[in-house]
């Protein structure tokens, strides 16, 4: 029997020497706490699995892995790991991001074409350099993405995986592309997928194929979808390299996609005199 789900209240220590400031997030396998660290004497982001999924190996490993590669990785745009804790329970120590998810920036005010393209050459980047240590990010959204003073920092590697096949329909819907709907065939063009899908939204505050896109189910053949979806809502007034460019990040065949070299080269010829994301 799962132990009940508990929050760490806020002046306790969910770990020893990290005392809970505040509950930022309550997942569905993990907690994410503000917490001040006696060692550092500074704030951390404290992320630990849940009390009830404690027992479940796969989320176990989950969480080791994620705080593990964090650890390891280092890349200018992409969320640095401090520790990872293995007993009593897994958890892992990241800094903190002072900045705002891009999610919170475009909902008040989106971005120019120039500042959009910027920031897709930030994750560009970063995403190529998970790819050459083996890695897909497997989740590229804007709620994965914090923004401070032009600088575009990755976040959440809890859906990583290696290239090949994968669990079918591992991702958040509206980004998810359709091989990661099957479980099949994920590729680096799956990350440029969602980079094309957080682009588009980036400009627009509206998801491309809508909020509840997904691949949709069937009864003998899952998370495949019911009926082609219809084409993506591109922003009005696009230049047409940049619209160019969305599209073919977002067609439906991985091997009609760009490659991020690709990417990061129509995005150079879009930025203007300009040196970072606005904040709006």
């Amino acid at each position: 029997m799962h132990e009940k789900a508990t929050t760490v209240q806020p002046g306790r220590e969910v770990l020893p020497g990290y005392e809970v400031v505040a509950l930022l997030s309550h997942g569905r396998r993990i907690d994410t706490y503000d917490v001040y660290s006696t060692e550092r004497d500074c704030r951390c982001i404290v992320k630990i699995l849940r009390p009830d999924r404690r027992d479940e190996v796969r989320v176990r490993e989950a969480v080791i892995q994620e705080g593990t590669l964090l650890r390891h990785l280092t890349h200018p745009h992409l969320v640095r790991g401090y520790e990872v804790v293995h007993k009593p329970v897994p958890a892992m120590v990241l800094e903190t991001l002072n900045g705002a998810t891009l999610a919170a920036l475009i909902e008040d005010n989106p971005l120019s074409v120039s500042d959009s393209a910027t920031l897709g050459l930030q994750l560009a980047s970063v995403l190529g350099y998970l790819h050459r240590q083996g890695w897909l990010h497997l989740d590229v959204k804007p709620a994965n993405i914090v923004v401070e003073s032009g600088r575009a920092t990755l976040i959440d590697l809890s859906l990583v995986g290696r290239p090949g096949s994968g669990r079918p329909g591992a991702g958040t819907r509206g980004y998810l592309s359709p091989e990661q709907a099957l479980g099949e065939n994920l590729s680096p063009a799956s990350d440029v997928w969602g980079l094309g899908v957080t682009l588009l939204e980036s400009l627009t505050d509206e998801m491309p194929f809508g909020e509840e896109a997904t691949w949709g189910s069937r009864r003998r053949l899952p998370l495949i979808h019911r009926r082609a979806p219809a084409a993506p809502r591109l922003a009005p007034g696009l230049p047409g390299a940049y619209e160019d460019l969305l599209r073919r990040c977002l067609d439906q065949r991985p091997d009609a996609r760009p490659s991020l070299d690709r990417v990061r080269s129509s995005l150079h010829d879009l930025v203007d005199d300009s040196t970072g994301v606005s904040a709006g």
